[in-house]
């Protein structure tokens, strides 16, 4: 018979060797050019797995902040050839991930909100940015000056200038208190 510190052990050991098999599994996934086709991506509609393939996404961008400011810029590198091959860490997770694409169809202001969230006081969602989507829609110059520059959400004279948006966190309060305009010193 063996003795329970042995078993324990052998499973540590059968839990490392699935997680390794994992790594290895997706590492290959975004192998060079000369390797088998990726599996076809998910139906389209499925959301959950979008979701899933955004919050992949969003844990890469984590480590690459520069190309997320670029992405955010401009979304359609996501897919433009010379640029990927010019960023072949996007190149290959956009191949191990097809779903990204169908994601940043379904959430146009994904680069956005991820800048937005960054400049918030307190943890937030993308959900709770959801009084935004009914304010951009109306206004997609003030959006286009966020993507811009998104530290301008928390600019007194910014506010100032734009009383929609003024508007927008006096009826969301719990945004007005994450976006307070940061004092100047």
């Amino acid at each position: 018979m063996l003795s329970r510190p042995i078993i324990l052990k052998f499973a540590a050991a059968v839990f490392m060797a699935g997680q390794m098999l994992g790594w290895i599994t997706y590492a290959r996934a975004g192998e060079a050019p000369g390797s088998p086709a990726p599996s076809p991506p998910p139906p389209p509609n499925s959301l959950p797995m979008v979701q899933r393939g955004l919050r992949e996404f969003d844990r890469f961008l984590d480590h690459h902040p520069l190309l997320e400011d670029q992405l955010r810029l401009n979304p359609a590198l996501t897919t433009d050839r010379s640029f990927l091959e010019k960023a072949p860490e996007l190149r290959d997770f956009v191949r191990a991930n097809p779903i990204v694409a169908e994601g940043l169809r379904v959430y146009p202001r994904y680069f956005l909100n991820r800048a937005l969230l960054r400049e918030a006081d307190a943890p937030l969602s993308f959900t709770e940015l959801a009084p935004f989507r009914d304010l951009f829609q109306r206004l997609p110059k003030l959006e286009q000056e966020l993507t811009r520059n998104p530290e301008l959400v928390r600019d007194s004279k910014f506010l100032e200038s734009h009383a929609e948006l003024q508007e927008c966190f006096i009826q969301h309060p719990a945004l007005g208190r994450v976006f307070a305009p940061r004092r100047h010193r």
